[in-house]
């Protein structure tokens, strides 16, 4: 799940740290737009071997890093199962 940090602070130009954390909604605190969602998210399929339906992508459920990296964790334990 490092490698979605690495992601994300070398495309948004922002480091998560104590002042900004994982938390953080990035769409509220202006890191990301529509454009920059549309590129996460085919990082995070191409990069985990994941898709993401309609619903998942307007949903809400990538606001934050937090809620990525537990959201992708959860798509990718479900593949294996």
């Amino acid at each position: 799940m490092d490698r979605i940090r690495t992601f994300m602070e070398e495309q948004f130009l922002i480091e998560f740290d104590e002042t900004f954390p994982e938390e953080s909604n990035l769409f509220m605190e202006g890191v990301m737009d529509s454009f920059g969602y549309v590129q996460l998210c085919r990082f995070l399929e191409q990069e985990y071997d994941i898709q993401f339906t309609e619903e998942e992508m307007t949903g809400n459920v990538l606001t934050s890093l937090a809620q990525i990296k537990k959201y992708v964790a959860a798509k990718v334990a479900a593949k294996t199962t």
